[in-house]
């Protein structure tokens, strides 16, 4: 039976593909926030899939790039991002606040996680981006709606679907038993929650 992998890649299965470069997204983000002038770029991921794993050796490159190495307490991972990411995000950041130096900049595996981790930081009385920047990945369609709208990683959902329901036509009937990958464009969206 074919079938098409979306988003999320498993270790060792050889099988089609449609996503984003997750370490060149985690880079890009991670790199922004350096370039705003972060010094303490915290992480907040979620559970243990090729997304947030892939976006966390983006963040951990961007860092040791730029020679900004920071001890692990200043990455939270929570077993359950994608279930409830803003509880994720606001526990991850509570105890991130907690840390002396106190981040500068946080990057957030998805945007649900980056939310709640505004609430945490806006909740303790610091000022984003001013305190603390905050920078997410999905680009979701209420970003810029939030009380401080948010800078993401777009990842092209639209595209990301499109592209996926072409490569599931294509193996309907396969001319090659070949997997194919098929990855999508990303950019950084600069909203107020990195604009120092």
């Amino acid at each position: 039976m074919p079938y098409v992998l979306l988003d999320r890649k498993v270790p060792g299965l050889a099988a089609n593909f449609v996503g984003i470069d997750d370490v060149a997204a985690g880079n890009l983000a991670t790199t922004h926030l350096i370039d705003i002038g972060c010094k303490t770029i915290a992480h907040i991921g979620g559970s243990n899939v090729s997304t947030a794993l892939d976006r966390q050796a983006g963040y951990s490159q961007a860092l040791a790039r730029r020679g900004l190495g920071l001890s692990p307490e200043y990455i939270v991972k929570w077993g359950h991002g994608d279930d409830a990411g803003d509880a994720t995000g606001y526990s991850g950041m509570k105890q991130l606040l907690q840390l002396n130096p106190r981040p500068d900049g946080v990057f957030c595996c998805n945007d649900p996680i980056a939310m709640g981790a505004m609430r945490a930081i806006l909740e303790a009385g610091l000022q984003i981006p001013n305190d603390i920047a905050v920078a997410g990945c999905g680009n979701v369609h209420y970003d810029d709606l939030l009380r401080v709208p948010l800078t993401s990683i777009d990842q092209d959902s639209y595209g990301l679907g499109m592209g996926a329901a072409k490569l599931a036509l294509s193996i309907v009937k396969p001319k090659s038993k070949a997997t194919k990958s098929l990855l999508m464009p990303t950019r950084l969206v600069i909203r107020v929650s990195t604009q120092k």
